[in-house]
């Protein structure tokens, strides 16, 4: 993989909705199928500061000129 000096995005996801729209295809979970506590979001959040730790190893050497914060219900 070339991972020289490169502009890059990073999309981050967040699956915690409101209530899960029938039209969505992404990772969500709404509070009726998911233990609705802070040690489940706290275990999210730690997953993802490990996913972003290694990530960076592969794609460190690129520029991050946006992040993009999605997932929950649109309205």
């Amino acid at each position: 993989m070339d991972n020289s000096n490169k502009e890059i995005e990073l999309y981050i996801h967040i699956p915690f909705c409101v209530k899960k729209c029938n039209y969505c295809d992404f990772l969500s979970f709404a509070p009726d199928t998911f233990t609705n506590d802070l040690l489940t979001k706290e275990m999210y959040v730690n997953a993802l500061c490990s996913e972003l730790e290694f990530k960076s190893r592969i794609y460190g050497n690129n520029t991050v000129t946006s992040i993009f914060i999605g997932g929950g219900t649109p309205s």
